[in-house]
């Protein structure tokens, strides 16, 4: 519960900062965030009792609840529907959802993340930004692909593209994007 509420406060930060809107508030309020997630998910999941590590969780998640009214995106997209028909729990999906999210993003976001890497102190490229949510994800023990958490035989991928693509959070991606993309994001996860 730990790992996948820490990573849904993650994307809504990221999503946030990434969205094209202007919103210098906002903005700022979900790099802070980002970096009270990188402190102190880890520290929280590997020890829930660090009461230090919590309170910089939950004021990391109502930062990126406060900052998402900028927007959101593709992340959140792809992950409705699969919570909605399936019910996974949301931070899960949006954690294994977000590195494909991130690549297909990464033509329009690529200064962003640089930015977010100089203030989480990360190298400052967009592979070094991806390999920190993949090596991320990997100590919080979620799983790569939707089909290590859940039964994908029966998915239903142009009626998930579809709902995908009418969700009110496609509108906030930062780059334009079809329910064909949407579907093939569907299917590399």
């Amino acid at each position: 519960l730990t790992a996948a509420t820490g990573m849904d406060a993650l994307a809504h930060n990221l999503e946030a900062f990434c969205a094209p809107n202007f919103h210098p508030m906002a903005d700022g309020i979900a790099l802070e965030g980002m970096r009270l997630i990188k402190d102190s998910l880890l520290t929280a999941f590997n020890d829930g009792k660090n009461l230090k590590a919590r309170q910089d969780l939950l004021a990391a998640s109502s930062m990126g609840s406060t900052a998402f009214q900028k927007g959101l995106g593709a992340i959140h997209s792809l992950s409705h529907p699969v919570n909605a028909r399936f019910n996974i729990h949301h931070g899960l999906s949006n954690a294994i959802f977000m590195p494909y999210v991130l690549t297909f993003n990464k033509s329009t976001i690529e200064d962003k993340v640089v930015s977010i890497c100089d203030y989480l102190n990360l190298e400052k490229n967009f592979d070094s930004f991806l390999r920190w949510i993949l090596d991320l994800r990997k100590d919080l023990n979620i799983p790569n692909k939707l089909s290590d958490a859940m039964d994908c035989s029966n998915l239903n991928l142009d009626e998930l593209s579809l709902m995908a693509f009418e969700d009110p959070s496609t509108g906030g991606n930062p780059k334009k994007i079809s329910k064909e993309d949407l579907k093939l994001m569907y299917e590399h996860s």
